[in-house]
């Protein structure tokens, strides 16, 4: 009886089979990579997304209700106008890096059959604190030694920050200044504002908020 002949592979096949494996492998690898960066920067700008427009729809709140109620610091004093903004602001209770955007009273903070020992006026400042734009307000409107604050991030991953206002327009264009009041203003509010956000990868955003109006843009 004569042994059947047995065959197998020679190692040059075998190599080949490696080479072919070891590219398939290497190509499932890389799409599985880019669709796992892929996902983190979907859901990065989803975050994002969701951070601008919570951040907007609080602003446009806090800008259709402003009202001019002047306020008190610490000591007593009455702060220079019911509306502050731009370079100027100076406050007692400040820390070192920080720098203070705009500064109002709002109306319009509920209290549900005044069951809070508060009005339903709120203060509230917009402020730049390291690398983010900061909500700052206090349970009452004239601030006291030891107050608690209640502070809430409207934009992170900020590098610079600005607020500009306007003035009036002239020749259908609108006017800006970089600080509020200006002189003739006398204790109103300007027409609207602009909050200028610039990040860290040089985009700049300009977001415009018409006071006493539920509008808001971005630019």
């Amino acid at each position: 009886m004569k042994r059947a002949a047995q065959y197998g592979f020679t190692l040059a096949e075998v190599l080949v089979a490696l080479l072919i494996f070891s590219l398939i492998a290497a190509a499932s690898v890389y799409a599985l990579n880019l669709g796992v960066n892929a996902r983190d920067q979907l859901g990065d700008a989803d975050e994002a997304l969701k951070e601008l427009q919570l951040a907007r729809m609080l602003i446009k709140e806090d800008t259709a209700q402003i009202v001019m109620r002047p306020v008190r610091d610490e000591f007593g004093a009455t702060a220079p106008a019911p509306f502050q903004g731009g370079r100027n602001i100076v406050r007692s209770r400040i820390e070192d890096d920080e720098q203070i955007l705009v500064s109002f009273t709002r109306a319009g903070w509920l209290n549900p059959q005044a069951s809070a020992p508060r009005s339903a006026l709120q203060y509230v400042e917009y402020l730049k604190r390291g690398n983010a734009v900061i909500r700052r307000s206090r349970p009452y409107l004239d601030d006291a030694r030891g107050a608690s604050r209640v502070e809430r991030v409207l934009f992170s991953n900020v590098e610079t920050a600005a607020a500009e206002f306007v003035v009036g327009e002239f020749r259908g264009e609108l006017e800006w200044t970089n600080e509020w009041p200006v002189s003739g203003s006398g204790p109103a509010a300007p027409i609207a504002m602009a909050l200028i956000v610039g990040s860290a990868n040089g985009e700049e955003i300009r977001h415009l908020f018409w006071i006493g109006s539920l509008g808001g843009v971005g630019v």
